[in-house]
Order: structure tokens, then C-alpha cells, then sequence
């Protein structure tokens, strides 16, 4: 059921104005004479959110390198699916773009049935960057890496718990498809957000959950809850110590929240185009680089074919997951 995505792809923020300073190299705008006035980006989560944090950053650098004012625009709601369709009905010109989240345009179209938009909706920027979830347990369990943990909930099926940041999000996803793989079945606990989620592990009202690298961070370096393995392909920078489920016999396990760039579909080629390669020299930057993984995101950095190819593997494999487990909203 698990797909390397790392090995397919390599194969095939409320608003906030960013003021751009004069530069004085020939930027890739000049050729179409896009952008013309300001962009705005908009972000279907909270300010302070992982979503919202990396957006702002690319968004000040994105500003600078098309020398022109980047508006990142906040329009939570429904797990992400107002910002989503929000872009979906903007004019396909080039200044409303979104960044936003597998978890909206991979699972939610699975999960409801009645949504206002269609991906084909939407065209392909640039597929950005993904930060892993850390499967963590409260410190009373006694668990100490993944193969106990399986063990644990084998000879006690039904009796642990796990919060989510909500029905649908990635964390649930990927406790839905823990015990898929493992055989394992534990209760959902779903809180309101990855914050809510990872102070009931903390706090031991719950025994194991799935959180954002960023939100965990902060409790597993006090030493609150005990971190047993990265959802992700690779180790992180920020906790090199902590091993990947893969690593740990779980092969071929990867979820991640991964951060993509959309625009409404029917924008010209040449704009689309512009906004890719000003995105890529912005993420190939070193300094960008180090600021996105101090917030523990790792860059992939990869144009619109990549993204739409992500797009339809994504869709596939959590599709499949959604039925298996017959999870419903």
C-alpha cells in the first residue's frame, strides 16, 4: 500500500505585506512582464500554524526575487477547504495563488462529499517542501520504540488511545494507516488542532498520537513525551537522533504534511511558469533553507509536473486508506 514518494518524484500566511527591495539582477518577471502588481497568497489555516509560518517565509523571499509585494492572506476553516475554494473561484491571472497541504488537496476529497471544487480546478505551481509527523507516547506507557508499541497494542487491541489534530487531518491519517500496516487498532480522540492534540499526550488524557516535528519539538526536548520514530523518508536536522519508522521495520511507511503551490486553473503558461522559477531560486537558497528547517521542513523544491504527479500518487494511496478503514466524516 505505501509508496516511496521521495524515489518517484527525483524520478519522473491574517495578511501580511512583504515590501520588495530594489534588486539588481535581470529577474525571470522581466521576460512576460508579470508580476505587475501585488501577488496574494493565500493560506486555508490559522496565523502561527505550520502552514502559515512557512508561507510567510517564502513569501518574503518571493517578493524579492519578482521584485514586487507578496500578500499573504489567511482564510481558515473546514480543513482547509474555504481557502481552497476560494482559489478555485478567483480569477486565473496569476496575482491569487494558494499554498496549501495534502491534507486538503489529497484527503479531503475523500472524506466529503459535497465539496464546492474539483482538483481539476486548480493548476500546479510548485511542489515545495513536507515536514515529517513524530509518532510520540505519554511517558507512563513505557514504550520505548516501535516494535513495543506494536506489541503493546497487540495484546491490548482497542484498549489505547490516540488524539489527532481532527477528523481527516494528516495526524489521523496517519494513525488510520499505522494500524493498517501494524494490525493494530487503537481509539481516536480528536482534538481541535495539532496543539490541543499534543498537550493531551503531554498531560496524559491520551497515550500516543502522531504530531507535526514543529508542535512536538517542545515536549520531547522537556522531556514530557517520548518520541519513538519520524513519519518522514529522512532523519530530521532539528532531532538527528530520532530514527524513521521505515528505519524501525516499518518500510515504505512515509507521511508527511506537504506544502504545495497552487493557482486557479486557465492561468497562461508563461505566468505559471514565472511563478515556478522564481519559487525554485527562492527554495534553492541557503539561507531560506536553514530557516525552513529550524521549522522542520525539508525542501523538495520540484516544478508543476512533479506536483501534478504528486498530486494523482497522493490521491491514489489515501483514497485507498480512507475505504479500507471506512472512515467517514
Amino acid at each position: 500500500m505505501a509508496i516511496d514518494r521521495r524515489s518517484f518524484l527525483l524520478g519522473s500566511l491574517a495578511s501580511v505585506v512583504f515590501i520588495p527591495q530594489l534588486a539588481s539582477v535581470v529577474h525571470a518577471a522581466e521576460v512576460t512582464g508579470y508580476p505587475a502588481r501585488p501577488i496574494r497568497v493565500i493560506v486555508a489555516w490559522s496565523p502561527g500554524g505550520a502552514t502559515d509560518v512557512f508561507a510567510r517565509i517564502v513569501a518574503e523571499a518571493l517578493s524579492k526575487e519578482l521584485n514586487q509585494s507578496v500578500i499573504v492572506e489567511n482564510r481558515p476553516g473546514a480543513n482547509g477547504t474555504i481557502g481552497q475554494n476560494f482559489i478555485a473561484s478567483a480569477a486565473p491571472d496569476g496575482y491569487n495563488v494558494i499554498i496549501s497541504t495534502n491534507s486538503t488537496f489529497a484527503i479531503a476529497p475523500h472524506l466529503y462529499k459535497d465539496l464546492p471544487f474539483k482538483q481539476t480546478d486548480f493548476a500546479p505551481i510548485s511542489l515545495l517542501g513536507e515536514s515529517p509527523l513524530v509518532l510520540v507516547t505519554k511517558k507512563t506507557l513505557n514504550v520505548d520504540n516501535v516494535e513495543d508499541l506494536i506489541e503493546y497494542a497487540k495484546h491490548h487491541p482497542g484498549e489505547l488511545n490516540f488524539s489527532t489534530g481532527g477528523s481527516g487531518s494528516t495526524s489521523h491519517l496517519a494513525a488510520e494507516l499505522f494500524m493498517s500496516v501494524t494490525g493494530t487498532e487503537m481509539v481516536h480522540i480528536p482534538y481541535k488542532g495539532g496543539g490541543p492534540a499534543a498537550i493531551a499526550v503531554a498531560t496524559e488524557q491520551v497515550d500516543v498520537a502522531f504530531l507535526d516535528l514543529g508542535v512536538a519539538l517542545p515536549l520531547l526536548r522537556s522531556d514530557r513525551i517520548v518520541g519513538l520514530g519520524l513519519t518522514g523518508t529522512r532523519r530530521s536536522q532539528e532531532e538527528p537522533e530520532l530514527k524513521t519508522l521505515a528505519e524501525q521495520g516499518l518500510g515504505g511507511f512515509e507521511v508527511t504534511t506537504t506544502f504545495a503551490m497552487f493557482a486557479p486553473s486557465g492561468i497562461r503558461e508563461e505566468v505559471g511558469r514565472t511563478l515556478s522559477k522564481a519559487v525554485s531560486v527562492v527554495l534553492s537558497d541557503n539561507a531560506i533553507e536553514m530557516r525552513l528547517s529550524k521549522n522542520t521542513v525539508q525542501i523538495i523544491n520540484r516544478g508543476s509536473a512533479d506536483l501534478a504527479n504528486y498530486v494523482a500518487v497522493e490521491n491514489q494511496k489515501w483514497a485507498k486508506v480512507i475505504e479500507e478503514r471506512n472512515i467517514k466524516i
